[in-house]
């Protein structure tokens, strides 16, 4: 999954990086900056979501029966 993200990040680093220098006159040093951002923030963004939502998925119910408090 991991290397599947990097692909990603790695191809839309290098569409965002050819747009920038061929339309908005970017040097090639800002072009491999955008390259590199993307390549290594779009995995680490989506590993956070992944991380986040795997937290929200095993939280237990809170509920009155789990902190003890049954009725009568």
């Amino acid at each position: 999954m991991a290397l599947i993200l990097f692909f990603i990040g790695s191809f839309l680093g290098i569409i965002v990086a050819a747009v920038q220098t061929m339309f908005h006159d970017a040097s090639l040093w800002q072009a491999f900056g955008t390259y590199c951002t993307f390549s290594l923030a779009i995995p680490f963004f989506v590993g956070l979501l992944a991380y986040a939502l795997s937290n929200l998925r095993s939280m237990e119910r809170e509920d009155d029966a789990s902190f003890g408090m049954n009725e009568a």
